[in-house]
């Protein structure tokens, strides 16, 4: 069985290249919070990665370990799924409260077993009704109403012609040869992107072949992509 406050700030390791990923920074669940989704890591670069419950080898004292460093991946975008709650206040569905998150514990599989709250008190995590970003709602005895039947009725919006605006239609900057590439593009160590395979192919701005599809990436490569700012449709397109 895992805390969730034990696995904050623990080293990941790669266990084939003999590596150190990155420190795990945040966790995310699943939007019915009964399971460990996700674990956001930032490296010693300061890059932003990511590394899915599912690829974790295992969860130790002081690190956690996975077979080899394809086990995470460059943080792209916002995650899909939602930032662990500890530190949200808990009420019941009839509106008592009942304290705050204090910890979350999983078994070895990252299931939602329960929760522990400020005043020692734990809840089993078949009680949750629904959560979001600050709260906790549980259902208690005297309830039985699902809380899905809650759901509001989503309406298409019927626009009427004054709330129709046209767009202004803009001259078009001419591109050069070499744009500049925006610094948040770039990553100063993409090394664990080594070896993966690429699926496309990825050009540059002047139509130029940075990597072929069903072709690896090489330092020489990745080196191009990166200086282009490639990254993020290489990241998309990966095996």
């Amino acid at each position: 069985m895992y805390s969730c406050k034990d696995l904050f700030s623990l080293n990941v390791l790669s266990l084939y290249e003999g590596e150190l990923l990155g420190v795990v920074e945040r966790l995310y669940f699943d939007k019915k919070l009964k399971k460990l989704s996700e674990i956001e890591l930032i490296n010693e670069n300061d890059a932003r990665l990511n590394l899915n419950s599912k690829n974790i080898y295992h969860v130790g004292k002081n690190a956690i370990t996975v077979k080899n460093n394809q086990a995470v991946s460059l943080k792209v975008e916002e995650s899909l799924f939602a930032l662990c709650p500890i530190g949200a206040k808990a009420y019941t569905i009839t509106g008592e409260y009942l304290g705050v998150v204090d910890d979350i514990c999983l078994d070895d599989k990252f299931n939602v077993l329960k929760l522990t709250l400020d005043n020692n008190s734990t809840l089993d995590s078949s009680t949750i009704a629904s959560f979001g970003k600050n709260t906790i709602i549980f259902y208690d005895k005297s309830t039985n109403v699902d809380v899905k039947k809650f759901s509001p009725h989503k309406t298409p919006k019927i626009y009427k012609s004054e709330d129709v605006q046209i767009a202004k239609i803009l001259p078009v900057e001419p591109q050069t040869n070499t744009p500049a590439v925006p610094v948040e593009t770039q990553l100063q160590n993409a090394d664990f992107l080594l070896g993966r395979i690429c699926l496309k192919d990825i050009y540059n701005f002047n139509n130029e072949l940075l990597i072929k599809a069903k072709g690896t990436v090489t330092k020489k490569n990745l080196k191009e992509i990166n200086r282009f700012g490639k990254l993020r449709e290489l990241m998309l397109y990966l095996k």
